[in-house]
């Protein structure tokens, strides 16, 4: 009995086994993808170069359309950037509207950008800021509305977890939406995410098979998951469900341009450092990683408020061009370079983060199996016994969905957007790069320690 209890032991290790070494490699199709790893001599002169020679972004920023602005969200990384794109295009100070749950930064409000505190799970008082009035000198001016608020939970994949984000990315939406349609809004661009398209690659499989959907390729003609355990989390089914209902309202009947941006994949850039990649690792000083293998496309967040900002001038330019209507899409949006390998993002913030940094290397497997344990802990607290204290911080977003994100392999396919309006798409050049954008955010870390 024990020499099957011992064989039994030993089958579930070499399985194990298996499973780590599978998931910890990275396969050949996104070494294709990525050939290039970054060096420390690159590294070294990026981030000289983003202080001596940084890209001038306002050459990609479209031209003022002397609109007033509604951005829902506007302290966040996207947001940020597109008040800051709008006042560097010359857009008036006093024609801009930040809605969000957090101040703004007091160089945004000292300029004479109005913010008003609103929770836009509460219809009334969504439509309490946007129904506040206006000063009188851009009080008749059209009105484009971005939206880009969200609650982002990696880590839920169970239905009985939607309610914890469903409420703003979803409900908070439609109010938003709603708002917008009454205040007599013309524009509303959104933004969405490219994790919609994403499929959930099985954490176990058979030992003489591969793991589907390991590596992904995200663009538009991706058909997104019909069924709620086909996408990676809960976070990916409820944008698509609001994504959705965003692009439906689209209607040139009365008017009411929309449409919506999908971020590919993860944003970084100066600004709120806990909604940036690279932010959150400075901020924690590294953090042991079962990633480092893992390449994905990375955007950084001014890249995509130039998105956001093309796609506006193209609803608004519509009538009066014979070019496709591209109201009601979606456009995935990515860095202009290959995608990169998070030990390539490692090797960066080592080099040149003046706070200290340390990226230990740890097998995945031990991680997956707590997350189960945490995963069932949190389901017992939320939908049985709520007086049970809940699990916060990282530890709460350590279940099984974070894996199917984190470790799989997404390269963003942005071509789409990059066509010309003449062919149907934005004209987007994402002007900076990964490297670059990484280099620029380290330096702005740098600089205020």
């Amino acid at each position: 009995m024990w020499l099957i209890a011992l064989a039994a032991f030993t089958a579930v290790l070499a399985y194990l086994y298996h499973v780590n070494r599978v998931i910890m490699t990275t396969p050949e199709e996104a070494l294709r993808l990525s050939p290039h790893r970054w060096t420390v001599e690159e590294i070294k002169s990026a981030y000289e170069k983003a202080a001596s020679e940084p890209t001038d972004v306002s050459k990609s920023v479209p031209p003022k359309q002397n609109r007033r602005y509604i951005v829902v969200g506007g302290t966040g990384l996207v947001g940020n950037s597109i008040i800051s794109h709008l006042l560097m295009r010359g857009e008036s100070p006093s024609a801009i509207r930040i809605l969000d749950l957090r101040a703004p930064k007091q160089d945004i409000l000292s300029k004479g950008v109005a913010y008003i505190l609103t929770d836009i799970t509460s219809e009334q008082a969504v439509q309490d800021a946007f129904t506040h009035p206006w000063p009188e000198d851009v009080a008749n001016l059209p009105l484009t509305v971005f939206h880009n608020a969200a609650v982002i939970r990696p880590g839920d994949r169970l239905k009985a977890f939607l309610p914890l984000c469903r409420g703003v990315n979803v409900n908070g939406a439609v109010n938003v939406l709603n708002a917008a349609k009454k205040a007599g809004a013309s524009c509303f661009i959104a933004t969405s995410s490219g994790s919609v398209c994403l499929r959930r690659f099985p954490l176990w499989f058979a030992p003489w098979t591969a793991p589907k959907h390991m590596v992904q390729v995200v663009h538009d003609e991706v058909k997104l998951p019909e069924q709620h355990d086909d996408f990676f989390g809960n976070y990916a089914v409820v944008k698509a469900e609001a994504e959705h209902i965003i692009r439906s309202a689209d209607d040139t009947s009365t008017n009411f341009r929309t449409g919506c941006i999908r971020p590919v994949n993860g944003i970084y850039g100066i600004g709120d450092t806990t909604a940036s990649v690279t932010g959150n690792y400075m901020k924690s000083q590294g953090s042991p990683s079962w990633t480092y293998n893992v390449i994905h496309s990375f955007v950084n967040a001014e890249n995509v408020s130039i998105a956001h900002l093309l796609y506006e001038q193209r609803l608004l330019e519509h009538p009066t061009t014979k070019r496709p209507d591209i109201g009601g899409q979606a456009f995935a949006v990515t860095d202009p370079n290959p995608p990169v390998q998070f030990d390539d993002i490692y090797r960066l913030l080592c080099t040149v983060v003046q706070t200290p940094m340390a990226f230990p290397h740890v097998p995945i497997i031990p991680f997956v199996l707590l997350s189960y344990l945490i995963e069932a802990y949190s389901f017992l607290q939320y939908v049985y016994l709520p007086r049970l204290p809940r699990i916060t911080g990282d530890l709460a977003t350590l279940q099984p969905g974070l894996f199917a994100i984190a470790n799989a392999h997404v390269i963003g396919d942005d071509s789409r957007a990059r066509q010309t309006p003449e062919e149907g798409g934005l004209g987007f050049v994402a002007p900076i790069t990964t490297l670059e954008g990484m280099c620029k955010e380290i330096r702005a870390w740098n600089d205020s320690v």
